[in-house]
């Protein structure tokens, strides 16, 4: 990822201290053994899913093509960075075309549910199941067409995301999280070759379960060194409501100045900081991000949700 090389290059602000680092650590390998698929599976949280849904659900969990435990990743990032992408996908796939990443689109059609075109004959449905603070349920289902083939290759996956957050000695929080994977085909010749070249699409799933984390880990860093890049991304993206820019400027202008706070508290040392002194670090990030002075005009505007709303029975 370019942006990454660049970004290691900017020029930070004046949170000197806290430059997080970009990179993610592998806490343990990904695995698709018996066992673990196993313990995946009672780790469902089923009993929180609405009633309508169950019937997709169990039949993706009964009839299993694929699994992938991926590997449990770890890297700074703020909650809120975190949740932001994680309530607002279509945002982080929208950045992505600005930074000539992806081509994939989603946009939002409904609370909780999505639709997705990868543009190479792949496109689909998304729905979150279920969304909490400890973890996300997605029931993802589509279909891949070529010229090639017959009529299309349809399946139904199944992704549990469970994220934990440790704040660090130097005030930065880092996350860790883990991503199961369970993959249904309808057609038995497709399942048969699916799990034939199982090996290679268990490689591309770990890689891309990471380099989804790096770029999270990427755009945390940026709203802390680099406001303004954030503001220009943010300028660019298309296909999301207009309300999501002015969201996503005001998680930058939170983080930017959590930041100068903590290095300015670094050199206060032991001694309290004054109204004055915390004043003015909400003056200069303002005044050096890329961001509206006004926090107050940001909340008139919009609010910032949560992850997406947990649906009930």
């Amino acid at each position: 990822m370019l942006a990454v090389c660049w970004l290691l290059g900017a020029n930070p602000c004046a949170a000197d201290d806290a430059k997080p680092a970009i990179d993610v650590e592998v806490v343990s390998s990904g695995s698709s053994v018996a066992a673990i698929r196993k313990k995946a599976l009672a780790d469902l949280p089923l009993d929180k899913i609405a009633a309508d849904w169950r019937p997709k659900v169990d039949e993706i969990t009964k009839n299993v093509s694929l699994f992938r435990h991926m590997p449990t990743l770890k890297f700074v990032s703020e909650p809120e960075v975190y949740n932001f992408f994680l309530a607002h996908p279509e945002v982080a796939v929208s950045l992505w075309r600005v930074m000539d990443i992806s081509t994939f689109e989603m946009w939002q059609t409904g609370p909780a549910s999505y639709e997705a075109d990868s543009h190479d004959g792949s496109n689909g449905t998304i729905e979150v199941l279920h969304s909490s603070t400890e973890r996300q349920l997605v029931l993802c289902e589509g279909a891949f067409k070529s010229p090639l083939l017959p009529k299309p290759i349809k399946a139904r996956t199944l992704l549990h995301l469970q994220p934990t957050f440790q704040k660090n000695a130097d005030g930065q929080t880092t996350v860790t999280h883990s991503l199961d994977m369970f993959v249904s085909f309808p057609s038995q010749p497709v399942d048969i070759t699916a799990k034939l070249i199982s090996p290679v699409s268990h490689v591309m799933a770990d890689r891309n379960f990471r380099e989804v984390s790096l770029w999270v880990a990427m755009m945390n860093a940026g709203m802390v060194q680099q406001p303004d890049w954030i503001k220009q991304l943010a300028d660019k993206m298309d296909g999301v409501l207009e309300v999501r820019r002015s969201q996503l400027l005001k998680v930058a202008l939170q983080i930017n100045t959590a930041a100068r706070k903590r290095e300015l508290q670094r050199q206060a040392g032991d001694r309290e900081l004054s109204l004055e002194e915390m004043m003015a670090v909400f003056r200069k990030a303002a005044q050096e991000g890329a961001v509206p002075a006004s926090g107050e005009q940001i909340k008139r505007e919009s609010r910032v949700e949560p992850a997406s709303g947990e649906r009930t029975p």
